[in-house]
């Protein structure tokens, strides 16, 4: 990954008197072709859960109902398809854990809109009191039944099961990563207040936060009941597994929403911080492209030697190490398979791999 960020030669590099600062003219429109990514453990055809389907629907009626969403808000919700993605990274889940993953997934997209293209994008007053209004139940240790935002309500619905489910360990590691995806956001928002897009490892750094796979990884240990010891949780070879799924899911899902957060004009994104940088578009592409190889290989790298733990606990580090390999798998179909960010013509652009974007 160093290598990859790195890489930026003066060749490629356009004027950059101006660089970090938010470009917001629009250019002329261009074809580029993004990387190819059903690659490597990526080419294998996922596995679904049997139960997708009646989960679906019972997620998605249940989140509507909560938000009081009229029927183009609930079809935005069904094109969506998170359910699908769920069905991918737990596919031997009972339908009571499914739902817990459906129900968040449902639930966090609404969520991160509002930073992302919404009222909070620029405000970071508001967004720290919704944070914080968010973070409580679990700060806390028990929800707070004083009158809360839907959403607030809808998330503290899900932490209820986790708790219920999950030992307290689990419940911690849920809550942390929860508070690391909201220090992510707020930061995001930061940004776009300052008006400026952050150098590359920086945004490394933040969007790792803020992307959101961590609380999944932590959903996966309670619905499917890894037990991993804390000494172990912390071990340097599970934290770069991590890591890799991190960043593959969060490379992935940039180069698939650039054009989608382009035409809304949010800056948090991969291909954006690398044309701040200096490289052309399509250069930014590659260059993602690359760093997804190299994750690939620290990926191939950590595997190939893994540390034992003890026969018990291995077996549990396996269970999670294959969740994260199926979250990567389940992030990729998805955006092929959601509505969000291609519409009808995203299984051309599978196909193909060209996508028009503004030079």
């Amino acid at each position: 990954m160093a290598q990859a960020m790195t890489a930026l030669t003066t060749q490629e590099k356009t004027d950059t008197s101006d660089r970090g600062i938010i470009n917001h003219t629009r250019g002329r429109m261009i074809t580029v072709k993004i990387p190819d990514m059903f690659t490597s453990f990526l080419s294998v055809p996922p596995r679904v859960n049997l139960l997708y389907g009646e989960v679906k629907r019972e997620s998605e009626a249940w989140i509507s109902e909560k938000l009081i969403l009229d029927e183009r808000m609930s079809r935005r919700i069904h094109k969506l398809d998170f359910a699908w993605f769920c069905s991918i990274a737990a596919p031997d889940a009972s339908k009571e854990d499914l739902r817990i993953l459906c129900d968040w997934g449902n639930w966090v997209f609404p969520f991160d809109d509002m930073f992302d293209n919404g009222h909070l994008r620029a405000d970071t007053k508001t967004g720290q009191q919704l944070l914080d209004s968010l973070l409580s139940a679990m700060r806390e240790g028990h929800v707070d039944n004083s009158p809360k935002p839907v959403l607030i309500e809808i998330h503290d619905n899900v932490w209820q099961r986790v708790v219920k489910k999950s030992p307290q360990y689990v419940q911690q590691r849920f809550a942390d990563a929860m508070e690391q995806y909201c220090e992510g956001i707020l930061e995001h928002v930061s940004d776009y207040f300052d008006d400026t897009v952050p150098p590359l490892k920086q945004y490394m750094d933040i969007r790792r936060r803020g992307v959101g796979v961590a609380p999944i990884f932590s959903l996966l240990e309670c619905t499917d009941e890894i037990k991993i010891p804390d000494k172990v949780y912390k071990n340097q070879y599970f934290q770069e597994l991590r890591r890799v799924g991190i960043d593959v899911v969060l490379i992935q899902n940039d180069i698939l929403s650039y054009t989608k957060e382009q035409s809304e004009g949010v800056p948090h994104n991969l291909i954006t911080v690398l044309c701040a940088n200096g490289l052309l578009t399509q250069r930014a592409f590659d260059m993602a492209g690359e760093m997804l190889k190299q994750c690939y290989r620290d990926w191939f790298l950590a595997r190939a030697e893994p540390p034992s733990f003890g026969e018990a606990v291995d077996r549990d580090v396996e269970n999670y190490v294959l969740a994260i390999q199926r979250v990567m798998l389940a992030s990729l179909h998805w955006h092929f398979k959601s509505d969000r960010y291609f519409g009808k013509q995203k299984d051309a652009v599978r196909k193909s791999r060209l996508i028009t974007v503004q030079g």
